[in-house]
């Protein structure tokens, strides 16, 4: 479709972590359904504004002309955290995607204090802050199901816990109860969910043997994609107007075994 001819944007979605994986395959569903996007990386610039070019193609797609905004964010440092939501608040935003995490290792025996303080900064007080700037903005949206904010967990963090990564994931079931926390202080005008993936596409150098162990344990006997977890927030974002607080796996059925 030619973009002269092509609809208005719908609203403004922020989506940290856009650089890649998931959260690219976030962006570019997003801007299929008319959003424009504040994305945000850490180290990759070169690959959030290809990620930005894709999600415009993405837009112009489905018929929709699309406007995208590209932010250095470190979520350690809350200072830069504060100043995008300053930033944002003034631009408007109707859908918050908290998805860039860092899943480091910490080893029993060599965790400190600082690994857990730092973890937790990224995974939960990044967010939370970010989350509580936007509030009053995300309240007066105008989607048709009222402003969103979907944090990611990770399916490991729900009773499945994984050896040598105790700061991670510790800090991930926070996240699943500040989406609850969430969901109550905000509610009626913001909704707030929180997704848990399993494996959703596999790391890099991820052994193979290990993956056939983690499908022999999985129902559905695949990884997930990221289209698969893009799809999912769009739903809770876009479409879901009478869910709020709830914590949705994605992971092919690998907790029932």
């Amino acid at each position: 479709m030619n973009q002269a001819f092509c609809a208005p944007s719908i609203g403004r979605a922020l989506i940290t972590g856009a650089s890649r994986r998931v959260g690219r395959a976030i962006a570019i569903e997003l801007a299929r359904c008319g959003m424009n996007l504040e994305l945000t990386y850490r180290r990759s610039r070169d690959e959030c504004e290809e990620c930005a070019r894709l999600a415009q193609e993405s837009g112009r797609s489905g018929g929709f002309s699309i406007t995208t905004t590209i932010t250095q964010l470190d979520l350690s440092d809350l200072a830069q955290v504060d100043a995008l939501g300053v930033a944002i608040a003034k631009r408007g935003v109707d859908v918050v995607v908290h998805n860039a995490s860092s899943m480091d290792a910490t080893p029993l025996g060599s965790m400190t204090a600082l690994d857990f303080e730092r973890l937790y900064r990224v995974e939960v007080v990044a967010p939370m802050r970010l989350t509580q700037a936007l509030a009053p903005v995300l309240a007066r949206s105008a989607l048709a199901a009222k402003g969103a904010v979907v944090f990611l967990s990770d399916a490991h963090a729900l009773g499945i816990p994984r050896a040598g990564f105790a700061g991670y994931l510790v800090a991930k079931a926070a996240v699943r109860a500040l989406a609850q926390q969430f969901a109550v202080e905000l509610a009626p005008d913001v909704r707030v969910h929180c997704v848990a993936p399993g494996v959703v596409m596999w790391p890099e150098n991820f052994p193979d043997a290990t993956k056939t162990a983690i499908l022999s344990r999985t129902p559905l006997a695949r990884a997930g994609t990221a289209h698969e977890a893009a799809q999912l927030v769009r739903f809770l974002a876009l479409e879901a107007s009478y869910l709020t607080g709830e914590t949705i796996r994605i992971d092919g059925g690998r907790s029932l075994r």
